[in-house]
């Protein structure tokens, strides 16, 4: 699911790889905001 975190940019090429442990935490970070977006959307599908 696409999150508020599309852009990727970053310094170095090895910031993109995400190995388990950085996925876990980024969806941690995003997971009260994209239930939320969620919960807005659901009435209209």
């Amino acid at each position: 699911m696409e999150g508020p975190n599309f852009e990727y940019s970053t310094e170095t090429r090895e910031e993109l790889f995400y190995n388990k442990d950085k996925l876990l935490a980024n969806g941690d970070r995003w997971e009260a905001q994209l239930a939320a977006n969620i919960a807005a959307d659901a009435p209209y599908r």
